[in-house]
Protein backbone atom coordinates (compact mmCIF):
# COMPACT_ATOMS: atom_id res chain seq x y z
CA UNK A 1 0.00 0.00 0.00
CA UNK A 2 2.66 2.24 0.96
CA UNK A 3 4.45 2.30 -2.60
CA UNK A 4 1.18 2.18 -4.01
CA UNK A 5 0.74 5.94 -2.64
CA UNK A 6 4.18 6.54 -3.39
CA UNK A 7 4.48 5.51 -7.14
CA UNK A 8 1.00 6.85 -7.64
CA UNK A 9 2.14 10.24 -6.10
CA UNK A 10 -0.53 10.75 -4.38
CA UNK A 11 1.46 13.06 -2.05
CA UNK A 12 2.18 14.70 -5.84
CA UNK A 13 -1.13 15.69 -6.38
CA UNK A 14 -0.72 18.67 -3.64
CA UNK A 15 2.49 20.42 -4.98
CA UNK A 16 1.16 23.59 -6.59
CA UNK A 17 4.73 25.24 -7.53
CA UNK A 18 6.61 27.85 -5.82
CA UNK A 19 4.33 31.08 -4.73
CA UNK A 20 4.70 33.91 -7.30
CA UNK A 21 6.83 36.41 -6.44
CA UNK A 22 5.74 39.81 -5.86
CA UNK A 23 7.58 42.91 -7.43
CA UNK A 24 5.68 45.87 -6.06
CA UNK A 25 7.87 48.12 -4.32
CA UNK A 26 7.75 47.45 -0.11
CA UNK A 27 6.44 50.84 0.29
CA UNK A 28 3.56 50.98 -2.10
CA UNK A 29 2.16 47.53 -0.33
CA UNK A 30 -1.27 47.56 1.18
CA UNK A 31 -2.82 46.08 3.60
CA UNK A 32 -4.46 43.71 1.00
CA UNK A 33 -1.09 43.00 -0.72
CA UNK A 34 0.56 42.18 2.57
CA UNK A 35 -2.47 39.70 3.07
CA UNK A 36 -2.04 37.84 -0.37
CA UNK A 37 2.00 37.69 0.77
CA UNK A 38 0.82 36.22 3.80
CA UNK A 39 -1.74 33.59 2.19
CA UNK A 40 1.25 32.55 -0.25
CA UNK A 41 3.70 31.82 2.33
CA UNK A 42 0.85 29.76 4.56
CA UNK A 43 0.42 28.09 1.24
CA UNK A 44 3.57 27.47 0.62
CA UNK A 45 4.04 26.16 4.79
CA UNK A 46 1.26 23.67 4.13
CA UNK A 47 3.39 21.96 1.14
CA UNK A 48 6.25 22.06 3.45
CA UNK A 49 4.24 19.47 5.77
CA UNK A 50 2.70 17.44 3.40
CA UNK A 51 6.31 17.02 2.05
CA UNK A 52 7.93 16.60 5.65
CA UNK A 53 4.91 13.96 6.18
CA UNK A 54 5.60 11.72 2.93
CA UNK A 55 9.33 11.19 4.38
CA UNK A 56 7.97 10.34 7.77
CA UNK A 57 5.72 7.93 5.47
CA UNK A 58 8.12 6.50 3.69
CA UNK A 59 9.94 6.17 7.27
CA UNK A 60 7.17 3.87 8.66
CA UNK A 61 6.85 6.93 11.17
CA UNK A 62 2.52 7.02 10.13
CA UNK A 63 1.98 8.87 13.66
CA UNK A 64 3.82 11.86 13.36
CA UNK A 65 3.43 11.89 9.14
CA UNK A 66 -0.67 11.67 10.26
CA UNK A 67 0.50 14.75 12.73
CA UNK A 68 1.71 16.47 10.38
CA UNK A 69 -1.33 16.40 7.62
CA UNK A 70 -3.54 17.68 10.18
CA UNK A 71 -1.24 20.76 10.40
CA UNK A 72 -1.27 21.36 6.74
CA UNK A 73 -4.99 21.12 6.86
CA UNK A 74 -5.55 23.66 9.60
CA UNK A 75 -3.47 26.01 7.34
CA UNK A 76 -5.78 24.97 4.24
CA UNK A 77 -9.20 25.85 6.75
CA UNK A 78 -7.47 29.03 7.73
CA UNK A 79 -6.95 29.88 3.55
CA UNK A 80 -10.28 28.63 2.30
CA UNK A 81 -8.66 26.16 -0.41
CA UNK A 82 -11.32 23.26 -0.20
CA UNK A 83 -9.64 21.62 -2.58
CA UNK A 84 -6.80 20.98 -0.97
CA UNK A 85 -8.15 20.41 2.11
CA UNK A 86 -10.07 17.68 0.59
CA UNK A 87 -7.37 16.50 -1.04
CA UNK A 88 -5.12 15.77 2.10
CA UNK A 89 -8.61 14.44 4.38
CA UNK A 90 -8.89 11.57 0.96
CA UNK A 91 -4.72 11.00 1.46
CA UNK A 92 -4.95 10.78 5.14
CA UNK A 93 -7.91 8.42 4.49
CA UNK A 94 -5.61 6.09 2.40
CA UNK A 95 -2.91 6.36 5.13
CA UNK A 96 -5.28 5.48 8.25
CA UNK A 97 -6.32 2.45 5.44
CA UNK A 98 -2.93 1.49 4.96
CA UNK A 99 -2.80 1.36 9.00
CA UNK A 100 -5.76 -1.08 9.94
CA UNK A 101 -7.93 2.18 11.30
CA UNK A 102 -10.85 1.69 8.90
CA UNK A 103 -13.62 3.56 10.87
CA UNK A 104 -11.30 6.87 10.63
CA UNK A 105 -10.39 6.02 6.99
CA UNK A 106 -14.22 5.95 6.06
CA UNK A 107 -14.03 8.82 8.11
CA UNK A 108 -11.58 10.76 6.10
CA UNK A 109 -13.13 9.71 3.00
CA UNK A 110 -16.49 10.92 3.51
CA UNK A 111 -15.55 14.52 4.39
CA UNK A 112 -13.57 14.87 1.45
CA UNK A 113 -16.38 13.69 -0.43
CA UNK A 114 -18.46 16.17 0.91
CA UNK A 115 -16.18 18.86 -0.33
CA UNK A 116 -15.57 17.43 -3.58
CA UNK A 117 -19.73 16.89 -3.77
CA UNK A 118 -19.97 20.93 -4.06
CA UNK A 119 -16.39 21.90 -5.79
CA UNK A 120 -17.05 18.67 -8.38
CA UNK A 121 -13.74 17.72 -8.44
CA UNK A 122 -11.88 14.93 -10.53
CA UNK A 123 -10.99 12.69 -8.26
CA UNK A 124 -14.74 12.72 -6.73
CA UNK A 125 -16.27 9.02 -8.44
CA UNK A 126 -12.35 7.55 -7.13
CA UNK A 127 -13.38 8.73 -3.62
CA UNK A 128 -16.78 7.51 -3.71
CA UNK A 129 -15.52 3.69 -4.81
CA UNK A 130 -13.34 3.60 -1.84
CA UNK A 131 -16.41 4.66 0.00
CA UNK A 132 -18.31 1.80 -1.12
CA UNK A 133 -15.23 -0.64 -0.64
CA UNK A 134 -15.61 -0.03 2.95
CA UNK A 135 -18.64 0.14 3.26
CA UNK A 136 -18.74 -3.90 1.84
CA UNK A 137 -16.76 -3.97 5.41
CA UNK A 138 -19.26 -2.45 7.54
CA UNK A 139 -21.96 -4.21 5.97
CA UNK A 140 -20.35 -7.34 6.66
CA UNK A 141 -20.63 -6.42 10.33
CA UNK A 142 -16.62 -6.20 10.31
CA UNK A 143 -15.18 -2.64 8.96
CA UNK A 144 -11.64 -2.99 10.98
CA UNK A 145 -8.13 -4.38 11.16
CA UNK A 146 -7.86 -4.91 7.09
CA UNK A 147 -5.74 -3.18 4.39
CA UNK A 148 -6.95 -5.02 0.83
CA UNK A 149 -10.23 -3.23 0.12
CA UNK A 150 -11.90 -6.84 1.10
CA UNK A 151 -14.39 -8.35 3.18
CA UNK A 152 -13.08 -9.06 6.54
CA UNK A 153 -10.09 -11.30 7.77
CA UNK A 154 -11.04 -13.40 10.62
CA UNK A 155 -8.25 -16.20 11.29
CA UNK A 156 -9.49 -19.22 13.38
CA UNK A 157 -7.39 -20.06 16.20
CA UNK A 158 -7.14 -23.24 15.63
CA UNK A 159 -7.68 -25.74 12.20
CA UNK A 160 -11.32 -26.47 11.28
CA UNK A 161 -11.44 -30.08 12.04
CA UNK A 162 -14.03 -32.20 9.80
CA UNK A 163 -16.96 -31.60 11.63
CA UNK A 164 -16.48 -28.06 11.63
CA UNK A 165 -16.27 -27.96 7.85
CA UNK A 166 -19.69 -29.49 7.75
CA UNK A 167 -21.42 -27.20 10.34
CA UNK A 168 -19.43 -24.19 8.68
CA UNK A 169 -21.08 -25.52 5.02
CA UNK A 170 -24.51 -26.09 6.53
CA UNK A 171 -25.38 -22.31 7.78
CA UNK A 172 -24.62 -21.35 4.14
CA UNK A 173 -25.79 -23.88 2.03
CA UNK A 174 -29.04 -22.39 0.76
CA UNK A 175 -26.70 -19.22 0.09
CA UNK A 176 -24.63 -21.22 -1.83
CA UNK A 177 -27.74 -22.12 -4.03
CA UNK A 178 -29.02 -18.59 -4.07
CA UNK A 179 -25.65 -18.25 -5.76
CA UNK A 180 -25.37 -20.39 -8.33
CA UNK A 181 -28.84 -19.68 -9.00
CA UNK A 182 -27.59 -16.38 -10.64
CA UNK A 183 -26.65 -17.87 -13.48
CA UNK A 184 -28.25 -18.65 -16.74
CA UNK A 185 -29.92 -22.30 -16.76
CA UNK A 186 -28.24 -22.79 -13.11
CA UNK A 187 -31.52 -23.43 -12.19
CA UNK A 188 -31.81 -26.76 -15.20
CA UNK A 189 -28.55 -28.07 -14.55
CA UNK A 190 -28.86 -27.86 -9.99
CA UNK A 191 -31.60 -30.59 -10.23
CA UNK A 192 -28.56 -32.84 -11.38
CA UNK A 193 -26.99 -32.60 -8.03
CA UNK A 194 -30.24 -34.07 -6.10
CA UNK A 195 -30.06 -36.94 -8.05
CA UNK A 196 -28.76 -40.35 -7.17
CA UNK A 197 -25.78 -40.25 -8.31
CA UNK A 198 -25.19 -36.52 -9.31
CA UNK A 199 -21.73 -36.33 -10.08
CA UNK A 200 -21.90 -39.30 -13.00
CA UNK A 201 -25.13 -36.75 -14.17
CA UNK A 202 -23.15 -33.95 -14.91
CA UNK A 203 -20.35 -35.60 -16.38
CA UNK A 204 -22.17 -36.48 -18.67
CA UNK A 205 -24.37 -33.43 -19.14
CA UNK A 206 -20.73 -32.03 -19.28
CA UNK A 207 -20.10 -33.97 -22.10
CA UNK A 208 -23.01 -33.04 -24.05
CA UNK A 209 -22.30 -29.79 -23.45
CA UNK A 210 -18.71 -30.10 -24.83
CA UNK A 211 -20.51 -31.80 -28.06
CA UNK A 212 -22.47 -28.79 -28.63
CA UNK A 213 -19.71 -26.60 -27.93
CA UNK A 214 -21.90 -24.84 -24.88
CA UNK A 215 -19.35 -23.18 -23.11
CA UNK A 216 -21.01 -20.77 -20.80
CA UNK A 217 -23.00 -24.91 -19.74
CA UNK A 218 -19.65 -26.46 -19.42
CA UNK A 219 -18.35 -23.49 -17.03
CA UNK A 220 -21.89 -23.68 -15.08
CA UNK A 221 -21.70 -27.68 -14.92
CA UNK A 222 -18.31 -27.35 -13.23
CA UNK A 223 -19.77 -25.13 -10.44
CA UNK A 224 -22.51 -27.72 -9.77
CA UNK A 225 -19.90 -30.77 -10.02
CA UNK A 226 -17.83 -28.11 -6.81
CA UNK A 227 -20.68 -27.54 -5.12
CA UNK A 228 -21.80 -31.28 -4.83
CA UNK A 229 -18.03 -31.81 -3.94
CA UNK A 230 -19.01 -29.47 -0.68
CA UNK A 231 -21.72 -31.58 0.05
CA UNK A 232 -19.62 -34.19 0.45
CA UNK A 233 -17.14 -31.86 2.21
CA UNK A 234 -14.61 -32.69 -0.42
CA UNK A 235 -13.41 -28.77 -0.41
CA UNK A 236 -10.11 -29.05 -2.08
CA UNK A 237 -11.65 -31.09 -5.24
CA UNK A 238 -14.83 -28.41 -4.97
CA UNK A 239 -11.92 -25.23 -4.90
CA UNK A 240 -10.29 -27.19 -8.39
CA UNK A 241 -13.83 -27.36 -10.16
CA UNK A 242 -14.37 -24.11 -9.10
CA UNK A 243 -10.73 -22.58 -10.13
CA UNK A 244 -11.17 -24.30 -13.46
CA UNK A 245 -15.12 -22.64 -13.70
CA UNK A 246 -13.46 -19.49 -13.19
CA UNK A 247 -11.01 -19.78 -16.40
CA UNK A 248 -13.87 -20.80 -18.28
CA UNK A 249 -15.72 -17.80 -17.81
CA UNK A 250 -13.52 -15.43 -18.31
CA UNK A 251 -12.08 -17.21 -21.05
CA UNK A 252 -15.35 -16.14 -22.69
CA UNK A 253 -16.09 -13.07 -21.04
CA UNK A 254 -18.43 -13.87 -18.54
CA UNK A 255 -18.96 -11.34 -16.01
CA UNK A 256 -21.68 -13.14 -14.00
CA UNK A 257 -20.22 -16.35 -13.87
CA UNK A 258 -16.70 -15.18 -12.88
CA UNK A 259 -18.43 -13.28 -10.74
CA UNK A 260 -20.31 -16.25 -9.27
CA UNK A 261 -16.92 -18.39 -9.55
CA UNK A 262 -15.02 -15.92 -7.16
CA UNK A 263 -17.77 -16.37 -4.53
CA UNK A 264 -17.92 -19.86 -4.36
CA UNK A 265 -14.29 -20.19 -4.54
CA UNK A 266 -14.11 -16.99 -1.42
CA UNK A 267 -16.79 -20.03 -0.23
CA UNK A 268 -14.84 -22.85 -0.30
CA UNK A 269 -11.80 -20.80 1.02
CA UNK A 270 -13.87 -19.84 3.93
CA UNK A 271 -14.53 -23.66 4.89
CA UNK A 272 -10.97 -23.79 4.50
CA UNK A 273 -10.07 -21.34 7.44
CA UNK A 274 -8.16 -19.48 4.20
CA UNK A 275 -9.12 -16.23 5.44
CA UNK A 276 -6.85 -14.17 3.37
CA UNK A 277 -8.32 -15.46 0.14
CA UNK A 278 -11.52 -15.35 1.11
CA UNK A 279 -11.63 -11.53 1.51
CA UNK A 280 -9.66 -11.29 -1.93
CA UNK A 281 -12.27 -13.48 -3.96
CA UNK A 282 -15.16 -11.66 -1.63
CA UNK A 283 -13.86 -8.21 -2.87
CA UNK A 284 -13.32 -9.03 -6.53
CA UNK A 285 -16.85 -10.82 -7.13
CA UNK A 286 -18.66 -6.84 -5.43
CA UNK A 287 -16.70 -5.34 -7.82
CA UNK A 288 -17.58 -7.12 -10.78
CA UNK A 289 -21.14 -7.28 -9.29
CA UNK A 290 -20.99 -3.21 -9.22
CA UNK A 291 -19.46 -2.59 -12.71
CA UNK A 292 -22.38 -4.65 -14.01
CA UNK A 293 -25.17 -2.36 -11.95
CA UNK A 294 -26.37 -5.93 -10.73
CA UNK A 295 -28.46 -5.30 -6.95
CA UNK A 296 -30.02 -8.53 -6.75
CA UNK A 297 -27.12 -10.06 -7.78
CA UNK A 298 -24.91 -8.32 -5.24
CA UNK A 299 -27.81 -8.35 -2.97
CA UNK A 300 -27.46 -12.15 -3.29
CA UNK A 301 -24.12 -12.41 -2.61
CA UNK A 302 -24.33 -9.74 0.06
CA UNK A 303 -26.49 -12.57 1.82
CA UNK A 304 -23.71 -15.41 1.72
CA UNK A 305 -20.96 -12.86 2.83
CA UNK A 306 -23.45 -12.20 5.93
CA UNK A 307 -24.14 -15.70 6.62
CA UNK A 308 -20.67 -16.60 6.46
CA UNK A 309 -19.09 -13.43 8.85
CA UNK A 310 -22.21 -13.36 11.06
CA UNK A 311 -21.38 -14.73 14.73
Amino acid sequence: MKEMLLITGVFGRLSGGDPDEKSIDPDEYTIEDYQELLNEYREAEAEILINIATILFEEENIIKSMKTLNKAIEIYKELKDFNKQALVLDLMGDINRYNNKNSLALENFREAYEIYSDDESDHKNELLEKIKELEVLQSAGEAKNIYNYGIPTKVPAEPRTQTEQSADYIKIRDNIEDVIGMLNGADTYISYAKSEDPMEDLENAYEMSSGIGDNTGKSTLLLIMGYVSLEKSKTNEALKYFNEALEKFQDIDDNMGEAVSKLLIGTADYINGNMEKVSTNFRKSIEILRDMEDVPGENIAMKLINAIYEE
